[in-house]
């Protein structure tokens, strides 16, 4: 399952774990699908996230952080 590492406006970043990432005009959402739905794993104000980061995983074992665009989506 992705990794993705949340940098917050203020406060110390966490990881969290789901299969897809989805903003509105107001928020973003960490989710994961449950019996064919989506189901939110987590929900933050779009204006207290600072900066959102996506784990790769390379062949050899390392892992790269790749910065995700996040931005306003109408809803």
């Amino acid at each position: 399952m992705p990794t993705y590492r949340i940098q917050p406006q203020r406060g110390d970043p966490q990881t969290v774990q789901a299969l897809r990432l989805r903003t509105d005009d107001e928020h973003v959402y960490f989710e994961d699908r449950v019996q064919g739905h989506w189901r939110p794993i987590l929900r933050l104000p779009l204006d207290e996230v600072e900066r959102v980061q996506r784990r790769l995983n390379e062949d050899n074992g390392s892992w790269i952080w790749v910065t995700e665009h996040v931005r306003r989506m109408p809803l």
